[in-house]
């Protein structure tokens, strides 16, 4: 039987210096995978590439599962805390108004740097957190159902969890593909057409 592959951090850091180490390790995590890939991403290279010893590596993350895992958690966290800020303070405007604003964060993180979006994407399942990303998915998922709740009257669709789950899961596919591929698609264009799809969609 096939040891389980640990994809968690060993500690979290506490003090500032530790966490300035953390930051600086998974820094470099980031630099390394784009540059070459998560086969030859090793706890050398992103010790050698953040310039600390691969014993401080150690410290805090026992394997590259574990520091990709982390750097998945990280930034898939980003994006849904500020979704759920941003739908929550929308919560009284139409969603002519909502649409636009949430794509637009979707393509404007994402398009910060759109080489590290498409890697983590692709380890997503490879580090163990598809299923926490899915979680996080549902999350917005739940969040959007509420709010297209309020907005009922303006809808073509009775079943307004349906409605979210299909209009959230457009969104993020189509938002990360417009960004990752190549030539890819501008930002105002992507945010144009994803929105008017959504709304075409959800409204009467």
């Amino acid at each position: 039987m096939a040891r389980r592959v640990r994809t968690s951090p060993r500690k979290r850091p506490r003090q500032d210096r530790s966490k300035a180490t953390v930051d600086a390790i998974l820094g470099a995590t980031a630099q390394v995978l784009v540059k070459d890939g998560y086969d030859k991403t090793s706890t050398n290279r992103v010790a050698e590439r953040a310039g600390v010893s691969v014993g401080s590596v150690y410290q805090y993350f026992p394997n590259k599962e574990a520091l990709v895992g982390e750097l998945v958690d990280r930034y898939s966290r980003e994006i849904f805390e500020l979704l759920l800020s941003e739908i929550a303070s929308l919560a009284d405007q139409p969603p002519a108004v909502v649409a636009p604003r949430l794509v637009a964060t979707m393509v404007r993180i994402k398009q910060q740097d759109p080489k590290l979006a498409r890697v983590l994407r692709e380890q997503i399942p490879r580090v163990g957190r598809m299923q926490r990303y899915e979680k996080q998915l549902d999350d917005i998922i739940g969040a959007v159902a509420a709010y297209l709740g309020r907005h009922r009257d303006l809808l073509r669709h009775d079943d307004v969890e349906a409605a979210a789950f299909v209009a959230v899961h457009t969104v993020d596919a189509t938002t990360h593909a417009g960004v990752v591929s190549e030539p890819g698609v501008d930002e105002a264009t992507l945010v144009a057409h994803v929105t008017d799809l959504v709304l075409r969609y959800l409204l009467r």
